[in-house]
């Protein structure tokens, strides 16, 4: 293993058991996964309203503008 290689995988080891970084993580996790969830069930939304074999265009047009946002 290379010197700066090992040298920053100690600077990573040691952020980590910092309890500061790990609820940096742990919010940060919280955020992707509400945000994974609500993508998901957009794509399940398009999935119901249009036939996504006809329509992937379209349907990535609208997925990506946030075009069917209900706010």
């Amino acid at each position: 293993m290379s010197i700066v290689r090992h040298l920053m995988w100690g600077v990573f080891k040691r952020a980590a058991a910092d309890p500061r970084v790990q609820q940096k993580a742990v919010k940060t996790v919280v955020t992707v996964d509400k945000t994974l969830t609500e993508t998901a069930d957009k794509v399940v939304e398009f999935a119901i309203e249009k036939d996504p074999v006809r329509e992937v265009g379209k349907m990535l047009g609208k997925l990506m503008s946030g075009g069917n946002d209900k706010h």
